[in-house]
């Protein structure tokens, strides 16, 4: 039952216009500020103090008072306050959404707290922020015009009139990527037999076969319903009608309540299958709003309640759990494109869709992303990112062709498609940081991407997606077990890539003359080129220091770093993911010390929690040279989960790891020189314990490596490519590595390869070190090096490496830096990077 006082708490009250006096006004200013810090889990402050919005009217969050029972947010004209535009008062969720845009200028904002008894009890600090001319217009819309206004209008998700009339000559023409594979499942779901409602979990206990049987019948049929549907709409023949119509009433006859609820509690111990839950939700809202004209009275009766259980299913969840300010459910992120598209097929057949899409949009105009901000990036990784922005382009897709509602103006969205040029370009042969790290672009990431060439007419990002080459390893990835037929019931892309529609009239273009860096503060990633866009040529680095921790996907990475050069990859984030919180996902792909990182006296960062985070301190950036620090000692504190502790014990003969010494300082700064003919990579690290400890020096790598222990020296290599590192430490290292991973992997990644994995580990242990590493690529077809002579340099307190005519020098006395006057420098500093840029000697200090 839908918990009616959460959402009569949610439903903002219209804005209050006044012309107040400056008591007013001073009234809210001379509250006590009585603002939390945001830590972890909570809404950050938005638009930030003297930001420049990127839409208008803003979407506003504030971090949560634990003395709050509710919020009053107040906007002003002017920067300091100078006078009320319109107040919100007795908001429960900690976030505003406007109805009208504001003329442009300088305004500010602040939140004031109320208890219980509606006294206030203090505010926010006051921001200010700058709506600039022009700026695209995005308000929250009015709902009850919507419902008007699709009253009358039958398709109303993807299929409209031009939409169907582009797909079908698309399709004589012959020009339509997978029609015959869509007809093809289609003719195959005709020659399927009903599934059953599967039963509960056995013995009540999860179990990922056991979640998997119950979810695969969930997501296989009601892909079903779309396929069929689809195919009927196109072709008008019979068949496919009375094939989705039987598909379509078969699923809303499985008790909505039951096994594939959205995670309801059950008789038996368990919960609903969330997986199957949410593909049904969203694919019978899709069949409904099809073929809901050619159902009789009884068979629509039967899809609406069931359309109306789920739905309440998933707002009774928000609500309950103030998602809105809260958002840190992984598959309630996805469940939004899904609610929104229920809401959206049902606005006036069900009065309670008008609640559901209220809420998704005003989530959408507010907290959402929740694994990223404007910057456009997604804390999960590159493969949850390709998957979940398809679904909620879905939704936006859906939303825009039936209304003037563009989520798409969002800065999230405009920025997001960069994602993918700068982190996984078509040619990576891996992934990025977190869970499925070890795909390469995928065609799910191919739709995602075209489908924002389109929104934004970019040649850039129509060039990404166009250079994305699927084929029959990209359709079957890791969507169903070896030997089971796939369905492409997870995303449905054959579906997707006859819905979306391909940008009209422009030409692709190549990232060649972008910028080479790109540091993406909101999640904490950074990555460097040497050629971006030239497959062949780009050596790439990606550096990771991020304030979400080792949350969700993310993992216990901070300061990690991956390598990857001339198309293969060569450093890079190790293990694999076969179900989440499997033995070996947890006990090594989450971990530490599978990642391009450090370990204290064998301890790793925590993992699983945002806590566990990292910050990009500083990000300087020209044409020749890029550097990067990340600090990240905090991650190191913290105690290991209790499941993380249990599996251990339950699968390792290896002790836990202590939580001594304290680590004080995890510094590492990572030096990238841009040149296309000879780049090179530098890796500072310092830090600082509270006592005596060991430090390992962790890298990763697909083939074996060949150590030189004697001249602190090691050959990566992939194929014919090649990465020589170098090593300097003031304390004796012991090189090792082994092929074996401490725990195999299991279930759908049982058997796959061994990767390698190197530690330089401390010989003495001390309280204080620093590494430097250098990492010179070596092309194909080259011999011991790239023609970058390479010569360590000691002068005694300062150290490093000459690499050709640019020297790499840090700081080797006490302390993290110094006086570099032994090297022929005056200044202090951690690190003197002394390099080449068109033509002219340059310096960069790190400080």
């Amino acid at each position: 039952m839908l918990n009616s006082r959460f959402f009569v708490l949610f439903v903002l009250v219209m804005p209050v216009l006044l012309c107040c006096s400056r008591v007013s006004e001073r009234f809210y200013l001379d509250l006590n500020v009585a603002e939390s810090t945001p830590e972890g889990r909570h809404l950050l402050n938005y638009p930030a103090d003297g930001m420049k919005v990127g839409v208008n009217p803003p979407g506003f969050t504030w971090t949560g008072n634990e003395s709050a029972e509710n919020y009053s947010f107040v906007l002003f004209h002017g920067s300091e306050g100078d006078k009320v535009h319109l107040i919100q008062e007795g908001l429960a969720p900690s976030v505003a959404v406007l109805k009208e845009p504001l003329e442009p200028g300088e305004y500010s904002w602040l939140v004031v707290y109320s208890d219980s008894t509606g006294q206030n009890t203090g505010r926010s600090r006051l921001r200010k922020f700058t709506v600039e001319q022009g700026l695209p217009v995005l308000v929250m819309p009015d709902l009850t015009q919507l419902k008007r206004q699709l009253k009358e209008v039958s398709p109303r998700l993807f299929l409209t009139p031009p939409v169907l009339s582009r797909i079908r000559e698309t399709i004589e023409a012959g020009e339509m990527p997978f029609w015959e594979f869509c007809r093809h499942l289609a003719d195959s779901a005709l020659a399927e037999p009903l599934y059953p409602e599967p039963a509960p979990y056995k013995d009540g206990k999860f179990e990922a076969s056991e979640w998997r049987r119950i979810y695969t019948p969930g997501k296989v049929g009601s892909a079903h319903i779309v396929r069929l549907a689809l195919v009927w709409k196109i072709t008008g023949e019979s068949k496919y009608l009375e094939g989705a119509k039987r598909w379509l009433v078969n699923r809303a006859g499985w008790d909505p309540n039951g096994i594939t609820s959205y995670n309801l509690p059950l008789p038996d111990g368990s919960h609903g299958n969330d997986e199957a839950g949410m593909a049904m939700l969203e694919r019978m809202a899709i069949g409904y709003d099809w073929i809901g004209d050619e159902l009789n009275s009884e068979e629509k009766a039967l899809v609406l309640s069931s359309l109306k259980e789920r739905g309440n299913q998933m707002l009774d969840y928000y609500t309950r759990n103030d998602f809105i300010s809260a958002p840190w459910s992984n598959h309630a992120v996805r469940a939004l494109a899904f609610t929104g598209l229920a809401g959206l097929a049902a606005l006036g057949d069900l009065p309670e869709a008008e609640k559901w899409l209220d809420y998704v949009i005003r989530c959408y105009l507010t907290s959402f992303p929740t694994w990223g901000s404007d910057d456009g990036g997604w804390s999960q990784g590159l493969s949850y990112w390709s998957a979940y922005v398809l679904w909620q382009t879905n939704f936006i897709d859906a939303l825009s062709l039936c209304s003037d509602v563009n989520l798409y103006k969002k800065p999230f969205f405009s920025n997001n498609g960069y994602f993918a040029v700068y982190f996984h370009p078509p040619y990576a042969v891996r992934g990025g940081f977190g869970d499925h790290g070890e795909v390469a672009p995928t065609l799910a990431e191919k739709l995602l991407v075209q489908r924002y060439a389109r929104a934004f007419n970019d040649p850039i990002l129509l060039w990404q997606s166009e250079n994305i080459h699927y084929d029959e390893s990209h359709l079957n990835r890791l969507q169903v077990l070896p030997g089971k037929m796939d369905w492409k019931e997870w995303f449905m892309e054959d579906v997707v890539a006859i819905l979306s529609t391909p940008p009209s009239g422009l030409k692709p273009r190549s990232p060649a003359g972008l910028p080479q860096a790109k540091l993406l503060r909101d999640i904490g990633w950074t990555t460097m080129h040497s050629d971006l866009g030239n497959a062949e040529n780009d050596v790439w680095v990606l550096f990771k220091s991020s304030p979400y921790g080792s949350f969700s996907h993310s993992h216990a990475d901070q300061n990690s770093f991956q390598v990857n050069a001339f198309g293969k990859a060569l450093i890079i984030d190790s293990g694999y993911y076969p179900w989440y919180g499997s033995p070996h996902h947890n006990l090594w792909t989450r971990m530490t010390r599978a990642h391009n990182s450090i370990l204290i006296n064998g301890r790793g960062q925590s993992s699983g929690t945002m806590a566990a985070s990292g910050t990009i301190e500083e990000f300087e950036h020209t044409e020749a040279l890029t550097v990067v620090t990340g600090e990240c000692a905090r991650a190191y504190n913290l105690p290991m989960n209790e499941l993380t502790v249990k599996q251990w014990e339950e699968h390792l003969d290896e002790p836990v790891p202590g939580m001594e010494p304290e680590a004080q300082v995890v510094r590492r700064t990572v030096v990238f020189s841009h040149n296309k003919e000879n780049p090179w990579i530098a890796v500072h690290d310092y830090l600082k314990t509270s006592g005596p400890a060991t430090f390992d020096y962790m890298l990763h790598a697909l083939e074996k490596m060949q150590l030189d222990q004697k001249n602190q020296r090691l050959l990566v290599k992939s194929g014919e490519v090649g990465l020589d590192v170098y090593f300097l430490s003031p304390e004796r290292l012991d090189f090792q590595q082994f092929g074996k991973f401490p725990i195999a992997p299991e279930d759908r990644n049982e058997g796959a390869p061994e990767q390698w994995h190197f530690t330089a580990q401390t010989v003495e242990k001390t309280d204080e070190m620093r590494f430097l590493v250098l990492m010179i690529p070596r092309c194909p077809g080259e011999g011991a090096n790239t023609g970058l002579k390479v010569k360590r340099l000691d002068y005694g307190t300062v150290q490093g490496f000459r690499v050709g005519d640019e020297k790499v020098l840090a700081w080797w006395g006490t302390g993290e830096k110094g006086d570099f006057s032994a090297a022929g420098s005056e200044e202090d500093a951690k690190l003197i990077i002394e390099y080449i840029e068109k033509g002219e000697k340059r310096k960069s200090l790190v400080n």
